[in-house]
Formats: structure tokens, sequence, C-alpha cells
């Protein structure tokens, strides 16, 4: 037998062509290295211990980025499409500072900071698109570790981990990682706020204070509905009991960071009308999506009360969760029953108090599958509990695969291409109805070739707007009554009509003296071939009995 592994050593050897002396060389420097690496740990246990910790934290923070960038990056492109307000994004972006500096005065204020970011974005790589959706990816993998960190900071590295693919979970969060707008980088520098809020009630140094200001200054100049979540962390200082000791400091940074937002705050309030004048009062679908999300997170919170930490950390997951997914949220959609000014992205943030709840669940969850002391009724209420997030993850599974494809949309600029007909020196006339509908030419306007825009007067980039300025009412009447033929990009029909002068012209003028003889739909709108009456007759696509959509 001594002979036979003599000899497979030496086949072996020779395979790998490696002579005795120098494997028996490499062997002993292996050896080593291991002994140099491990000595210190049989010295001193304490700091292998320490060393432990901080690498297995550092383990999970690795998984959950990879986790988060697999999940983001897939299907990034949807296919090769984008919608509207993503093109206005790349187009705005595409200025220069001094053209930005002219939006922000008139219109959008709101989006400024991120605009900014976006134009030095595509200095560094133009992709498109695909490149400002690489920042919602890049804010939406800070965001999910700053919710790993607050549940590590509240619980422990597995609960942090938990909380962190909780919140990546959220459908809303897969949403806008992969949007060209400024959602995922607000949800980012709020979240990291409240690390910073969270870290200055445990301790209360000034670094902690200054970080947690800085940050909302941040997250209130990339939109100003972010320092709503300081309603929230006023909630946990009560419930926490923290205003008598750390009231002062808190309502000092407070201070400091309405100060520095004020004027972006003063202005795009000046602009809210002109800008969410397309918002409605909060609909049933509007209210269900803030109602469920708040009783899973306030029966999560009443039911894990008791496994909360003890009273060395009074700021607990049910303190701080339960009111940053409620209260910003919450008042929005309050103040909008007077003033529409909610949509659910935003206040994204909030779902991070979910994520931090489902975290804790989730790891209590864990805890009880591991002890053997477990009674029957605990395991069989986890079995169940299990099962309901099976089945709900399962049917969330093709939702998750459907907002990876064009049709998630409210509509695709790339269905318009080929829409257009422009012969050199003969300009296709186009309408677009309403104005705002001119951003599907805006991202690609090679693509569509010399348009005869009848109702433009100045171009987005002169004017300083973001679908420019078009002429007068009598103008655009002149200018229509012009054409024998207009191709009318615009809503599909039963979408709200906008009652301003201009529109209302551009639809007594095609009522009155055109005829709708052709419809192409596609994705979120259609080309609508109007043909003035007297040319109508001769006309083959007007020819009585035919179908316009055919």
């Amino acid at each position: 037998m001594r002979a036979v592994a003599l000899g497979s050593r030496r086949v072996l050897l020779e395979r790998l062509r490696v002579s005795p002396a120098l494997f028996r060389a490499r062997a002993t420097t292996v050896l080593g290295y291991l002994e140099t690496w491990t000595a210190p740990a049989l010295r001193h246990p304490v700091l292998d211990q320490d060393r432990l910790e901080r690498r297995y934290r550092q383990l999970l923070a690795a998984g959950l980025v990879l986790l988060t960038s697999l999940v983001s990056l897939w299907k990034l492109d949807r296919d090769a499409t984008s919608w509207r307000d993503e093109t206005v994004s790349y187009a705005v972006a595409k200025r220069t500072p001094g053209e930005l500096w002219l939006l922000v005065q008139n219109i959008d204020a709101v989006h400024g900071l991120y605009y900014f970011l976006a134009h030095l974005a595509l200095e560094v790589r133009d992709d498109g698109i695909l490149t400002l959706r690489i920042l919602s990816v890049l804010g939406t993998m800070t965001a999910a570790l700053g919710v790993y960190a607050i549940g590590n900071r509240l619980g422990d590295p597995a609960t942090g981990f938990l909380a962190g693919v909780a919140f990546l979970c959220i459908p809303q969060v897969q949403f806008y990682a992969q949007e060209a707008r400024s959602y995922a980088l607000v949800s980012a520098a709020v979240i990291w706020a409240t690390w910073f809020f969270v870290r200055a009630l445990h301790d209360g140094r000034r670094c902690w204070w200054a970080g947690y200001a800085g940050l909302l200054m941040l997250g209130g100049w990339l939109h100003v509905f972010a320092l709503l979540v300081i309603l929230a962390h006023a909630v946990t200082l009560w419930r926490g009991g923290y205003l008598r000791r750390l009231g002062r400091s808190w309502m000092v940074m407070i201070a400091i960071v309405g100060c520095a937002v004020a004027p972006l705050a003063v202005v795009s309030a000046g602009q809210a009308s002109a800008q969410l004048d397309w918002l409605g009062r909060p609909s049933l679908q509007d209210w269900l999506g803030f109602v469920v999300p708040a009783a899973v997170a306030a029966a999560l919170g009443v039911a894990l009360r008791g496994h909360d930490a003890g009273a060395a950390r009074t700021v607990t997951f049910s303190t701080l969760g339960v009111p940053l997914l409620i209260v910003p949220a919450g008042f929005l959609l309050t103040v909008s029953l007077a003033k529409p000014w909610y949509v659910d992205r935003y206040v994204l943030y909030c779902m991070s108090g979910l994520a931090l709840l489902l975290g804790q669940a989730l790891r209590q969850w864990q805890r009880i599958l591991r002890a053997e002391a477990a009674s029957g009724r605990e395991r069989r209420k986890l079995y169940a509990t299990a099962a309901v997030a099976f089945a709900l993850f399962s049917a969330l599974g093709p939702w998750y695969w459907q907002m990876r494809s064009a049709a998630s949309r409210t509509d695709t600029v790339e269905s318009y291409w080929g829409l257009t007909v422009t012969v050199p020196g003969d300009p296709e006339p186009v309408l677009f109805q309403p104005a705002r509908r001119r951003a599907w030419v805006l991202a690609r306007p090679a693509v569509f070739g010399p348009l005869d825009d009848i109702a433009l007067q100045q171009t987005p980039a002169a004017s300083g707007t973001l679908y420019g300025v078009e002429a007068s009412p009598d103008v655009i009447r002149q200018r229509m009554l012009q054409h024998r033929e207009i191709n009318v990009l615009r809503d599909r029909p039963g979408q709200p009509l906008d009652d301003t002068p201009a529109e209302i012209t551009k639809r007594a003028v095609l009522r009155q003296h055109y005829q709708l003889c052709w419809v192409i739909p596609v994705n979120g709108g259609e080309s609508a071939i109007f043909i003035r009456r007297d040319a109508a007759l001769t006309n083959p696509l007007c020819a009585p009995g035919r179908d316009i959509y055919s």
C-alpha cells in the first residue's frame, strides 16, 4: 500500500510538473503563512473575535451590494425603451449649465440639483438614458446599505442584512431603481440621514448631528418633499423619550436645514401650480397603497415590541420604522385632499421603515426556527406566516418581470419613431396635444428628422422651459389652417384635457376644419392624421365607411 501511495504521489507531481523539493518548499511557505495569520488569533482571542465580527459585517454588506447590483441591473435597458419623464431628464441634462440655470428659474427647480448631477454623469460617459438609470441603481444600492446599517445598529448584522434584502424586494423600490429620475438618490440621502439620526440619539456627539443635517440638506435639495422625514423623526424623538434631553439639539439642526433649503422651497412653491396641475386628489388606489403597508407595519410593530433591544437602546425598530413609513406619506396624502401634491414616488424613502420591521420579523423567525425549545404553537404560526409570505412573493414574481418591460411605463417614446414622414425640404406638420407631449421627441430629435412643429414659438432650451413656449392661440390657428394634413401626436382618448387657451384652440380648429382619417395607436398615445375637410373628399384615407384604425 505504501508503494502504491508513493507511486500515486509521483504521478501527481509529474502531472503538475513540480519537483518534490519545490513541492516541499511551497508547502512550507503556505503553512508558514497560515501560522503567521492565525498566531495573533491564538494570542489575542478577543481581538480575533472583533476581527471576525468585522469581516462578518463586511461580508454581509458585500453580499447585499452584489444582490442589489444583480437585481437592479437585470434588464436595465427595458428592451431599449424609455418613457417621457426619462426623456425629459436626459434632454435637460444635455443642456449647458447656463441653460440649466435658466430652466430652474422658470420651472422644475425641485429637480434642479438632480439635473446638474445628471449633466455631470453624461459628461463622464453618455450612454443615453442608460447612464441616468445607472445613477438610480447606485442610489438604490446606497439606500439598501443604509437600511442594512440602521438594522445593524438597532439589532445585529443579520437583522440589517435581512432588512436590506426586504427593502430591495419592495416593488416600488425595484421600479424606481431602474428609472432615470431622482427618487432613488433622494431615498439614499434620507435613509443615511436617518442612520446619523439614530447614532446621534445613541451618543449625542456633534459629528452625528452634523452628518444628519448635511444629508437632510442634500435630500432636500434633491427633492423638497424629502424633508417630510423630519415629521417621522419628531415622532421617534417623542416615543423614545428623547425630547427633553436631545430635543434642543435636534431643533437646532432642523432650523439650519430649513434655512439652507428655504430658497428652493420658496421657488418650488411658486412653480407648483404650473408643475403639478396634472395631479388629481388621491385615488382609492393611492389610499390602499398607503393603508395596506401601514397596517402591516403597525401589526409588526406591536407583535415584535417585546423583542426590541433593552433600555440601553431606546430607539427601536418600532419607534423608528412605524413613523418612518406612516407619517410623511400620511401627511402628504392629507394635504393633497386640499392641494393635490401626492405621488408615491415623492416619499419612496418611507418604504425603508417597512423594510426595517420586516428585517426584524425575519430575524426573529430565524431564531424561532433555530431554537430547539420553541413551542409547537410558535412553530405553527411561523410556518403559516412563511406560507403566506411565499404566496405573496410568488404573486409578485410576474410583477417583477413585467416592470422590466416597456409596457410597465405610461408610454414608450421609441414607439413614435417612424410615425412622422419627413421629405427633404418639406418637413411634416406636427401638432402636440397637449404641449408637454413634445417630450416624446426631446431626447432623440434626430430620429424624427426636421419637423414643422406648428404651435412652437421658442425651443425648450432657448426658452428655459421643459417643453418650449407655444405661440398665441391666433397664431396657432393661422398656422394650422395653412396645412392640408396634420399629424397630431396626442394622448389616448379618455385622458384629462388641458384647458389652456392654446389647447382649446387646437381642439376647436381640428373639430371645425379637419376630419380625422387615420389613427395609429401606440403605447401611451397615438398618431392621429387629420385632413382638411376641403381635401378629405378626394383623399382615400377619408373614404366613407373606412375604419380609421385599419
